[in-house]
């Protein structure tokens, strides 16, 4: 009896947050209070309050990287939004594909996973959400397609999460990189078709199917055959920058009779630039990690690369004062609404971590035996959703994953790759990335309708990882 209350308790901040924005339709700030709430609650009478104050600390910190992140993203979109940059993209892409459906199938497994690769964080939503928009897609298609558009997030900001998901796990970042490649294969194809569905409904898979999966295979082999024979960190970014070249030869015709907006696309050229100079070279690298933590966040990451990209923008296009002014000011409106939802799922998520609660939520999953491959499966989805990140997802539970599977004489590799892929593709339904989808379409309050249809190709990728890790085990 006392277990299955330890596990009520453990599990309650995920079943608030769920049944508040899901089943209730509360705003993300709303329901994310509440799973404050509710873990701490649980932390203080049931579970272990000892690690508190360590962990509103932390959360803290991690919200303020985030949330910096997402600052310095609505900065350069709303700067090349009033060059009218964005709507330049917007109208070489309708030119070169003016169906709707194949055009959303581009972005989403194509040029999204490609700047989720250099970037992370989430800051592909904020760059393909206003291009989606612009095309004419509605605000709700939008924000999930964009959604969806992170799913290279294994290899998000060039792999930092699989790098921290190799260590815990003692495997190298090359081996987790290639297993979780090719669990990661058939996904792409699951979210290239699920856009088409969204965007022209069931009729536009036989009109597109083909596409989408020739596509999705792009997108997925070009990830695997990167991590297998070229440079692990890139995966996610060749896979998908080689599903654009694809989409765009087969349009070839029409991609020569239009002019491509060269000097709309180079702030994003230069922001690629600067985040591989930032984590590239050894010796830049070295000193980035030297930083003192309280000021390392505003050098490391994307945020940094994101605010010198939107000011090279500025520049580039001759914005005067006063549209630089808009331009913040709106960016400031857009940011604080999203402040407080982002800090209260982040301080949940580091109270279920230093509670206990995540070590009771992962024990019951040792309860599966021979079907641990696929309890893994959903226990890493349980971590990605709670953290919003594949880094701190792994973190979390990489290694009562690893412990349960050696105990039970499973392959601690296969776990390792499930954790790492349906932790990262879960993560995509973490309030505070449903908030930068929300925020970079003008839909904040209307979360969880966002999650709700954004929900089924993340419930059908985190089931065939789990049917790929019981087949493989």
């Amino acid at each position: 009896m006392v277990e299955i209350v330890d596990f009520a308790v453990a599990a309650s901040p995920f079943l608030v947050a769920g049944f508040l924005l899901i089943g209730l339709g509360w705003s993300a700030l709303r329901a994310g209070m509440a799973a404050f709430a509710a873990a701490v609650l649980g932390a203080v009478f049931w579970l272990d309050a000892s690690g508190l104050g360590g962990a509103f600390f932390a959360g803290i910190g991690t919200s303020w990287s985030v949330l910096y992140v997402l600052f310095g993203g609505l900065l350069l979109y709303n700067l090349l939004s009033a060059a009218g940059a964005v709507d330049a993209v917007s109208r070489f892409l309708g030119a070169v594909e003016p169906e709707k459906e194949r055009l959303a199938l581009g972005v989403v497994v194509g040029a999204a996973p490609f700047f989720e690769s250099v970037t992370g964080f989430g800051v592909a939503v904020v760059i393909s959400a206003p291009i989606l928009l612009a095309a004419g897609f509605s605000s709700i298609k939008s924000a999930v397609l964009a959604t969806w558009g992170q799913c290279a997030v294994p290899w998000g900001a060039l792999g930092v999460g699989t790098v921290i998901g190799a260590d815990l796990s003692g495997t190298t970042f090359a081996e987790l990189s290639d297993s979780s490649a090719f669990l990661n294969v058939p996904l792409f194809v699951v979210y290239a078709v699920a856009s088409i569905i969204l965007a022209g409904g069931w009729t536009a898979v036989e009109k597109h199917g083909v596409e989408a999966v020739l596509l999705g295979l792009a997108a997925g082999f070009g990830t695997l055959a990167t991590s297998l024979y070229f440079v692990p960190e890139l995966s996610g970014a060749v896979g998908g920058l080689l599903a654009a070249l694809t989409f765009l030869a087969l349009r070839w015709r029409r991609v020569k009779e239009v002019r491509v907006p060269g000097k709309a696309l180079f702030p994003y050229a230069v922001l690629v630039a600067l985040i591989t100079l930032g984590s590239g070279p050894e010796r830049i690298g070295a000193t980035l990690d030297a930083l003192d933590d309280a000021i390392a966040p505003f050098f490391t990451g994307p945020g940094l690369p994101l605010i010198l990209s939107a000011m090279f923008a500025a520049a580039l296009f001759g914005l005067g004062g006063e549209t630089i002014k808009l331009s913040a000011l709106s960016t400031v409106r857009q940011w604080l609404p999203t402040a407080g939802s982002v800090l209260a799922f982040v301080l949940a998520g580091q109270i279920v971590a230093s509670s206990g609660a995540a070590a009771i939520l992962a024990s019951a999953a040792f309860a599966a035996g021979g079907f641990y491959p696929v309890a893994a499966s959903f226990l890493g989805a349980l971590g990605g959703i709670l953290t919003g990140s594949n880094a701190a997802s792994n973190a979390l539970f990489m290694p009562p994953q690893i412990e349960a599977a050696r105990s039970l004489g499973v392959s601690g590799e296969l776990v390792a790759a499930v954790q790492n892929v349906s932790g990262s593709h879960a993560s995509m339904l973490a309030p505070q990335r449903i908030i930068l989808a929300a925020t970079a379409t003008g839909l904040l309050g209307r979360e969880g309708e966002i999650v709700r249809k954004a929900l089924p190709p993340v419930i059908v990728s985190v089931a065939v990882v789990g049917a790929l890790g019981l087949f493989l085990a």
